[in-house]
C-alpha cells in the first residue's frame, strides 16, 4: 500500500460532495503528490490563444484590467497517472485555496470538471470538452470565509480513470456558465494538489500442484489429482511490506455453478469428485486492502486409483531373508521395479527408523535405483510402494533383510590432550585383515589385525566430545564401519591414599594429593581447598604432590592445570569428608516458627560426632553439673534441657570414646525466647461454652504486667502477681483454631518478645449429616443419619426427636466414629431432627436443628429381590409391593427398563403389588414406579434396582 500526497485536516471548511469509501488502511506508506505535469488558462479577451505554465496564480471568473476590459477565465490542470498505474485508489483529495477574490459579496458557484486533455489548439473558442462535473461550491455572499478553501474527494474519479487505462487526467476550474460573465466574479487559486493513497492488488502466478510436483494443466491435458491434493501458487505484490494470502476456487468443467472457494493451508479434500472427473481451478491473491484478479484457469482430472501391484524389490548387497548381507555402515544398492505398469512413475519408501523418501522411475513402468545405508544392526525393513503421476500409492511391498555384523568393537583409553592414548580394536568378522580409524576430518590411520585384534596409539589434540570413525577391512576392501563418540578431557587426575570418597579421616590427619597431567603442556596447577585458590608448580614429568593436614568438614577440591601460555584446563573435582574432632549440638525446635521455646519449657538438643569408637557424650548445661548420655552405637544422641532464663543459654559437649578418652569440647550457645509461657486449665483442647483459665509465666525478671488478647479480641492489660504470673479466664464462643497473644512488661518498661500460643477449641454442638439424597423418596422409606461430636470420649448419649415427635435416647458410639440413626419417613416436605449430646458429667449441649426434605416417590419393597442386592435367579418370580410416597395415591404406574408402562390400582390402604419374573441370570433391571392421585397429579418416580443372581 502506498500513500501519495498529504492528508487533509479533518477541519476542512469547504463544502463539496465527497464519494463515500471504505475505512483508511492501517499501514503507513510513502507520501508524494501526483505530479502536475502542466497547467493552462484561457481568456475571453484572447479567444484564439491559451497561456501555459505561466508564473501567475490560476484565474477563474470575470475581472477587469486597468483599461476596464472584462476578462473571463477558465483554468486547466493536467496530472500524471502513470505513477499509480495498476493500483486501486483508497483515498484521494483535490485541494486548493483562493488567493484573491475580486468581490466577496458577489454570489458565485465554483465548479470542477473532468475534461479532455489540453491540446496545442486549445483556446477560449476551442476549450477542452467537459466530460464530467465533479463538484459545485457556492462562494461569495453568505460564505463564512472569503477567500476560502476548495476540496473534493477524487477516489471514484481516479479509479475510473485507471480503469480506462488513462495515463493522465485533466481537471477544469471555472465559474458556472450562468454566472461566468458576471462582473466581479473573478478569483485566483493556488495550483491544486492531488493526493492519493493507493494499493497494488497482488497477483496469483506460478500455479501448479505439489507432492508430487506437476503442472497447472490444460483442458486438453489436465494434470492428474488425488482425493487429497496440494494446490500451489505464488502471490506477487508490488508493495513492500504487504503480506498477501491466496484463495483458490475449483469446479467441475461441466458444472461451473458448483464452483467453491477454499484456503489451501493443507491438502484439499477432493473426495466428493468421482474418478475421471475433470475440474477447473484458479487462484486469487489478496492483501490487507484488495483482492487481485483471478488467475488463468488450470485443469485437473481426478485419479483416485493407484497402481494395481506392489513393486518388485531386490538387492545383491542385502538379499531378502535371514542371510546377513552387506555390513555395518556399508551402502547397498536396492532396485525397485514397476514391472511395466505405465501407471507407475515413482516409488515411495520408508525404513524401520522412520526415514523415508521418493525416487522417480527411469520411465513409466520402469525401474529406480536407491542407494541406501542401513542404520540398524541386524534386521532392517524397507517398505516400498509404487506411485502414479497423481501421487496415489499402490500396495506396499515389505522387504526384510539382515545386516552382517562387520564393524569392529572399539575401546579407547583417553589419557588427555596431546598425550598418547590407546585405541583397541576387536574384529567382528574373522576375514578382517586391517582396522582403520579417523578423527574428525583427519587422515585415516590403519592398523594390521593380528588374531582379530589390534592396539595402537592415538593422540587427541582437542578436548570435548570427539567423533572417531572406525572401519574394518578385508584385503583392503571396506567390510564394515561405525562411529564412536569419545569424551576427551584435559582435567588433571587427582589421587590420594588418605583422602578419598570412601574413607573419612579425622581432622589433623596428615596426607597428600598427587596431581597428574592430562595435557602435554603443564607447568603448574591451581587448586581450590579450604575456601581459597592456591598454585603449586609441576615437576619435570608434569605431576605435582600437595601435602595437607586435614581440616574438618566436607571438602570438594577443584584442580586445574596451567599451560605455559597461561591457559587453563578443564576442572577436576575430588570430594572427601573429614571428621571433626569436636562434637556437634543443635536444637531443631529453635528453627521453627512461631517459636515454642521459653523459660521453663523443656528443649530437645541433638548431639553428634563422627569419631570412630564413639560411646556417648558428656555435657554441662548452662554451667550446671556434668551429665552423660550413651550414643548406643549411633553417631547421634538426644538430650533434654530446661532453660531457666531467656536470652543466651549454652551446652558444653565432649564426645566419649571407647578407650576412655574424650574429644575436645564444643560450646553450643542458643537464644531462648523471652515471650511469656502460656499454660491453661483444664489442659488440652478448650470447648465452646466452657471457661478456661490461662496462666502467663514470666520469661524475664521483674514483670509488672501483661498485655494480651485472645482470639483476635482487643488487647487488654492485667497486673502480674508477686510470683510474676497472672491468670485470665476466657469462655470460647466458637470452635476452631484460636490464639493467645501476650507480651510481658517489666517495672522498668522492658517488654518481652510477643508470644503467640495456639489454642484449639472444640465444638460442643452435635454435627448431623447424611450420605444420601432423600429429596425424592417419600413416606415409607427410611433415612439414615449420622450424629458426630468433637467431644468424643465425654459424650455418652444423644437425645433427639424428629419434628414434634417424642424424645429418643441413643447411646453414643465408643469407637471414635459417628453414631448412626434410622428415621422412618412419615411426613412429606421439610422435616427437622432436633438433637443434643449428653456427657458423662450430665452436661447437655445446645440443640442442633437439621432440616431434610422428604419427597413423594412411592415406597417399593420385595422379599425375593431386595433393592440393589444380588438375589433370586432366572425364572424365580418376585413380588414387588408399592405403598406410601404421599397420602391419597389411587394407582401406581410401573415400568421395567424401557418396557411398556403399566398401571395398577391401589387398594383402600393405598397399596398395590406386581409380580415380575426375570428370564436370565446375572442381569440387572430397573423398576420405575410412579404414584397417581385422584386429581391426576403424579408423584416423583422411584427407581428400584433388581440384580438377578443364580441362587435358584
Amino acid at each position: 500500500m502506498k500513500r501519495w500526497g498529504a492528508l487533509i485536516a479533518s477541519t476542512i471548511i469547504a463544502a463539496t460532495a465527497a464519494v463515500a469509501h471504505g475505512g483508511s488502511p492501517a499501514m503507513a506508506a510513502e507520501s508524494a503528490d501526483l505530479s502536475l505535469t502542466s497547467w493552462a488558462y484561457v481568456d475571453s479577451q484572447s479567444p484564439r490563444a491559451k497561456v501555459v505554465d505561466a508564473a501567475v496564480t490560476p484565474p477563474v471568473g470575470t475581472s477587469h484590467d486597468d483599461a476596464q476590459r472584462a476578462h473571463t477565465y477558465r483554468s486547466y490542470f493536467t496530472y500524471d497517472l502513470t505513477s499509480i498505474k495498476d493500483t486501486v485508489v483508497h483515498s484521494s483529495y483535490l485541494s486548493t485555496t483562493e488567493t484573491a477574490v475580486t468581490d466577496c459579496s458577489v454570489p458565485v458557484t465554483v465548479e470542477v470538471w473532468r475534461t479532455r486533455p489540453v491540446k496545442d489548439n486549445t483556446s477560449w473558442l476551442r476549450p477542452p470538452a467537459e466530460l464530467e462535473k465533479l463538484a459545485s461550491a457556492a462562494r461569495g455572499a453568505g460564505s463564512r470565509y472569503c477567500p476560502s478553501f476548495l476540496g473534493l474527494d477524487m477516489v471514484s474519479t481516479l479509479n475510473a480513470a485507471l480503469g480506462r487505462h488513462e495515463k493522465s487526467i485533466t481537471l477544469e476550474l471555472r465559474i458556472t456558465a450562468a454566472q461566468e460573465a458576471t462582473p466581479n466574479t473573478g478569483r485566483t487559486y493556488e495550483k491544486p494538489r492531488l493526493s492519493a493513497t493507493v494499493n497494488h492488488p497482488p497477483r496469483a502466478v506460478d500455479l501448479h500442484l505439489l507432492y508430487p510436483d506437476r503442472g497447472c494443466g490444460t483442458l486438453a491435458k489436465p494434470s492428474p489429482a488425488t482425493r487429497n491434493t496440494y494446490f500451489s501458487a505464488t502471490a506477487r505484490d508490488a508493495d513492500e511490506g504487504d503480506y498477501p494470502s491466496l484463495l483458490f476456487a475449483i469446479w467441475p468443467v461441466d458444472h461451473p455453478d458448483q464452483r467453491r472457494e477454499f484456503r489451501n493451508y493443507y491438502s484439499t479434500d477432493l473426495s466428493q469428485y468421482a474418478h475421471g472427473t475433470v475440474l477447473a481451478w484458479q487462484a486469487q491473491a489478496s492483501d490487507y486492502y484488495d483482492a487481485g484478479p483471478w488467475s488463468r484457469t488450470c485443469y485437473i482430472v481426478m485419479d483416485t486409483i493407484g497402481p494395481a501391484a506392489a513393486p518388485k524389490v531386490s538387492s545383491r548387497t542385502y538379499p531378502e531373508g535371514d542371510t546377513p548381507g552387506g555390513g555395518s555402515g556399508i551402502e547397498g544398492t536396492f532396485r525397485f521395479d514397476g514391472a511395466g505398469d505405465r501407471d507407475v512413475v515413482a516409488f515411495a519408501w520408508r525404513d524401520s527408523l522412520g526415514s523415508s523418501g521418493r525416487i522417480a522411475a527411469r520411465h513409466p513402468g520402469g525401474r529406480a535405483i536407491l542407494k541406501y545405508t542401513p542404520q540398524l544392526r541386524r534386521e532392517t525393513t524397507l517398505v516400498v510402494s509404487a506411485i502414479d503421476a497423481a501421487g496415489n500409492g499402490g500396495p506396499e511391498r515389505t522387504y526384510r533383510f539382515r545386516v552382517a555384523e562387520t564393524a569392529p568393537r572399539v575401546d579407547v583409553t583417553v589419557n588427555g590432550v596431546g598425550l598418547p592414548s590407546t585405541i583397541t580394536f576387536v574384529a567382528a568378522k574373522p576375514e578382517t585383515t586391517e582396522f582403520g580409524y579417523q578423527i574428525g576430518n583427519g587422515a585415516e590411520v590403519r592398523l594390521p589385525a593380528v588374531d582379530g585384534r589390534a592396539t595402537g596409539p592415538v593422540t587427541f589434540t582437542t578436548r570435548g566430545n570427539v567423533e572417531v570413525a572406525v572401519r574394518s577391512y578385508a584385503k583392503n576392501k571396506l567390510i564394515g564401519q561405525d562411529k564412536v563418540q569419545v569424551w576427551v578431557t584435559d582435567a588433571p587426575g587427582v589421587e590420594s591414599a588418605e583422602f578419598t570418597w570412601d574413607t573419612d579421616q579425622v581432622a589433623g590427619k596428615a596426607g597428600s594429593f598427587t596431581f597428574r597431567p592430562r595435557n602435554s603442556d603443564v607447568v603448574s596447577y591451581e587448586y581450590y581447598l579450604d575456601d581459597e585458590w592456591k598454585t603449586i608448580p609441576a615437576a619435570a614429568d608434569g605431576t605435582a604432590v600437595l601435602t595437607w593436614t586435614a581440616t574438618p568438614g566436607w571438602h570438594s577440591m577443584v584442580v586445574r592445570s596451567i599451560a605455559s601460555d597461561g591457559s587453563r584446563s578443564l576442572e577436576a573435582d575430588h570430594q572427601f569428608n573429614i571428621i571433626d574432632t569436636r562434637p556437634t549440638a543443635y536444637a531443631h525446635e529453635l528453627s521453627g516458627w512461631p517459636r515454642r521455646d521459653g523459660v521453663g519449657v523443656p528443649l530437645g538438643i541433638e548431639l553428634g560426632s563422627g569419631l570412630p569408637n564413639l560411646t556417648g557424650f558428656a555435657y554441662r548445661f548452662d554451667g550446671g553439673p556434668e551429665k552423660t548420655v550413651s550414643s548406643e552405637g549411633n553417631p547421634y544422641a538426644n538430650i533434654t534441657v530446661t532453660p531457666r532464663h531467656a536470652g543466651d543459654n549454652s551446652v558444653v559437649v565432649e564426645a566419649l570414646l571407647a578407650d576412655g578418652t574424650r574429644s575436645p569440647a564444643t560450646t553450643y550457645t542458643f537464644g531462648i525466647w523471652s515471650g511469656p509461657v502460656v499454660t491453661w486449665a483444664p489442659e488440652g483442647s478448650g470447648t465452646v461454652g466452657r471457661p478456661v483459665t490461662f496462666t502467663f509465666h514470666p520469661g524475664l525478671p521483674d514483670v509488672a504486667s501483661y498485655r494480651y488478647s485472645v482470639d483476635g479480641a482487643d488487647e487488654q492489660t492485667i497486673p502480674a502477681g508477686a510470683d510474676g504470673t497472672a491468670t485470665v479466664t476466657y469462655t470460647p464462643q466458637s470452635w476452631g483454631y484460636s490464639e493467645v497473644r501476650v507480651t510481658s512488661v517489666g517495672s522498668d518498661g522492658t517488654e518481652s518478645d510477643l508470644r503467640a500460643a495456639p489454642f484449639d477449641v472444640r465444638d460442643n454442638r452435635v454435627d448431623v449429616y447424611s450420605t444420601y439424597d432423600w429429596s425424592r423418596r417419600g413416606i415409607g422409606w427410611t433415612g439414615y443419619f449420622y450424629f458426630y461430636t468433637q467431644l468424643f470420649g465425654e459424650v455418652t448419649e444423644y437425645h433427639y426427636r424428629v419434628n414434634d415427635g417424642p424424645e429418643q435416647v441413643l447411646p453414643a458410639s465408643t469407637d471414635g466414629t459417628s453414631t448412626l440413626v434410622a428415621v422412618p419417613f412419615d411426613r412429606n416436605g421439610t422435616n427437622v431432627i432436633h438433637v443434643q449430646s449428653l456427657t458423662a458429667g450430665g452436661e447437655l449441649s445446645p440443640v442442633t436443628d437439621y432440616e431434610f426434605t422428604v419427597g413423594d416417590a412411592p415406597y417399593v419393597v420385595s422379599e425375593q429381590y431386595p433393592d440393589s442386592s444380588w438375589s433370586g435367579g432366572a425364572g424365580v418370580p418376585g413380588t414387588f409391593e408399592f405403598s406410601g410416597g404421599t397420602p391419597g395415591i389411587v394407582s401406581f404406574s410401573w415400568q421395567i427398563d424401557d418396557g411398556p408402562v403399566t398401571d395398577v390400582p391401589a387398594d383402600s390402604t393405598g397399596k398395590a403389588s406386581i409380580t415380575y419374573t426375570p428370564q436370565a441370570n446375572f442381569e440387572s433391571h430397573t423398576l420405575s414406579v410412579t404414584g397417581r392421585k385422584a386429581d391426576g397429579t403424579e408423584t416423583g418416580t422411584t427407581r428400584y434396582y433388581i440384580y438377578v443372581s443364580n441362587h435358584a
